[in-house]
């Protein structure tokens, strides 16, 4: 096993002042500190992690000397102790003209390594690194360099995101085994939503239940997916919909292709109709269990194409969310507004062959 490796903000904003890989990373670090002293929310933390990759792979060369150091935990591993140092211990870091201390001792979390401090080389002068950070320790104590209540708030966020992500994961793999077991079915098919959580929890966030229909039309046959969503926690209303944004863009990601009526209570139901593809994806997850490539990064997008359509039946269509066919052959809901979007190549070639 290895070290979970992280630096210290005020290593990254204070010591590390120069040579850094990108000057906007660096002060993207200079932003999620300043978020994560304040009093403002774990989200506000977790907007500016979105700009900065996780500590210990931020593109400075002492901390990417830093990050081979620690790679592995094996006690076999020989490093260079800072002399004098034991409450805790501290490891020398070298990396061209800059120097580091890290520590790995249990003050820190068990299985943990950090970077706690960084400067400069400058052999024989009081400013060289290894003097001046012993002086510092003796004059105001270890407790200055390690991971303060900033650091630690930044790791508990990145562990709630780490949670959301993998829950979302999860539900993209049951929302398509749901689907394949409707279909085949042919009845509804209900999955029970529990919220992210670090332990096994029985409080359900939404109920969703899955119905495939079939229909033949114009030779062709249609199938349509009905999702009803029943919201269970109403305290959670932005996880919710991130519940149900997740389970729509594993479908159709085109916000467009979706209707929604009212359902029994405070319920909705969404409906769409779904390609034979998603259908595919839907049995290939089924029995692999995991969500392909292609479809882990999807996410749901606004209509990005107008198309062209018969007159008869567009008003009714559009007033009623009905799924008609476009001249290139796809169905699709027409909006009320179509007119900021781009018009679809196939549509267009073939309403020009009709004028």
């Amino acid at each position: 096993m290895g070290y979970v490796r992280r630096v210290t903000l005020r290593c990254l904003c204070e010591d590390l002042v120069d040579d850094w890989g990108s000057v906007a990373e660096q002060r993207a670090f200079q932003r999620l500190r300043a978020a994560a002293v304040s009093s403002g929310k774990d989200s506000d933390v977790a907007l500016v992690l979105e700009e900065a990759p996780t500590t210990a792979c931020a593109s400075h060369p002492l901390v990417a000397g830093f990050r081979a150091s620690f790679e592995s935990d094996s006690a076999g591993i020989r490093r260079e102790s800072i002399s004098g140092l034991s409450d805790p211990h501290w490891w020398k870091q070298k990396v061209s003209r800059w120097r580091g201390a890290a520590t790995d001792a249990e003050v820190v979390g068990v299985g943990e390594a950090w970077l706690c401090a960084g400067g400069l080389r400058a052999a024989g002068e009081s400013r060289d690194f290894y003097k001046s950070f012993m002086k510092g320790i003796e004059t105001a104590g270890a407790e200055r360099y390690l991971p303060a209540l900033e650091d630690r708030r930044v790791q508990r966020v990145e562990q709630k995101l780490a949670r959301v992500d993998a829950w979302t994961e999860q539900l993209r793999v049951s929302v398509l085994v749901c689907i394949s077991e409707a279909s085949e079915a042919r009845e509804s098919v209900l999955l029970h939503v529990p919220a992210p959580s670090p332990e096994p929890v029985a409080e359900v966030l939404a109920h969703l239940s899955f119905e495939v229909h079939r229909e033949v039309g114009e030779g062709e046959e249609l199938v349509e997916l009905f999702m009803q969503v029943s919201d269970q926690d109403h305290a959670r209303p932005s996880l919710v919909q991130l519940l149900i944004d997740t389970a729509q863009s594993v479908v159709e990601p085109v916000v467009d292709a979706w209707r929604v009526l009212p359902g029994v209570g405070t319920s909705q139901i969404w409906s769409t109709l779904i390609s034979v593809e998603t259908l595919r994806n839907a049995r290939e997850v089924r029995s692999s269990g995991a969500v392909p490539v292609r479809l882990r990064e999807s996410r749901l997008r606004l209509g990005v194409q107008a198309h062209y359509t018969q007159k008869d039946g567009i008003v009714s269509a559009t007033v009623e969310g009905d799924a008609v066919r476009g001249l290139c052959g796809r169905w699709f809901v027409p909006t009320s507004n179509p007119d900021s979007l781009p018009v679809c190549p196939s549509c267009k070639d073939e309403y020009s062959r009709l004028g």
